[in-house]
């Protein structure tokens, strides 16, 4: 399904134009929303989808009100890189060359630290954080770092393909972005630093990509390794 254009978003999802591409926009505030990391259920098997991470929290008594793929992962569905689940890492944070958009350097972390405070960095920096993380999942390319888009991104290129991504805002607002139709990595970093004002940004995946919220019937349902969450209390 490579570069097909994406299937019409839930209608509780807001929608932007940027560049006459559209993108799905969900954001998040940290310090308000419960955001965590998920990849297996607590019998140990991996979740893989949409549907069995809302049983999951529905099974300890909450409700998942968003969820995107979180990075990308081994065939195996494990994590190719950092995962922090609830201040445990269950997977190590990989520095490797290799071949692939997650080995593009700079890669980055996407991280909710003890402070509930989102924050995405450079992966080479993340050893050196003073605050740790609570939970955190490791992609790449990063997109925008520190306000400059990738410079190894070329406005030109015509590598088109589904793409989803998070940036953070100088406020400290997480913003989700997936495009719905192909779209090269200068202008879905481009749609972060212009358009979302994030001064950081980080590629999750490609085609697989997808977004939930709440009532949310996928046509093309997808599997993933790592996802985020954001989950209340059902009394909420």
């Amino acid at each position: 399904m490579a570069g097909n254009v994406r299937a019409d978003a839930p209608p509780d999802l807001p929608m932007t134009t940027f560049r006459g591409i559209t993108y799905s926009v969900h954001e998040v505030d940290p310090k308000k929303d419960e955001m965590r990391m998920f990849l297996k259920d607590d019998k140990g098997i991996y979740l893989h989808d949409f549907a069995a991470l809302e049983k999951c929290v529905a099974g300890k008594g909450e409700k998942l009100l968003f969820a995107a793929n979180a990075g990308m992962f081994q065939p195996d569905f494990s994590p190719v890189g950092l995962l922090v689940l609830e201040g445990n890492q269950v997977s190590p944070l990989n520095l490797n060359d290799g071949q692939g958009n997650f080995y593009m350097k700079p890669n980055g972390v996407f991280l909710i630290n003890q402070k509930h405070e989102a924050h995405i960095v450079n992966s080479a920096d993340y050893p050196d954080l003073l605050s740790p993380a609570l939970w955190a999942t490791q992609s790449g390319p990063m997109l925008v770092l520190r306000g400059d888009i990738n410079p190894d991104f070329n406005a030109s290129s015509k590598s088109l393909k589904i793409r989803s991504g998070v940036g953070v805002r100088k406020d400290g607002i997480a913003v989700f972005a997936l495009s719905r139709e192909p779209v090269n990595f200068y202008d879905f970093a481009s749609l972060f630093r212009d358009k979302l004002q994030c001064r950081d940004a980080l590629f999750l995946d490609g085609d697989v990509s997808e977004f939930y919220v709440p009532g949310m019937k996928s046509i093309e349902p997808q599997t993933f390794g790592p996802m985020i969450g954001v989950v209340a209390k059902e009394n909420r």
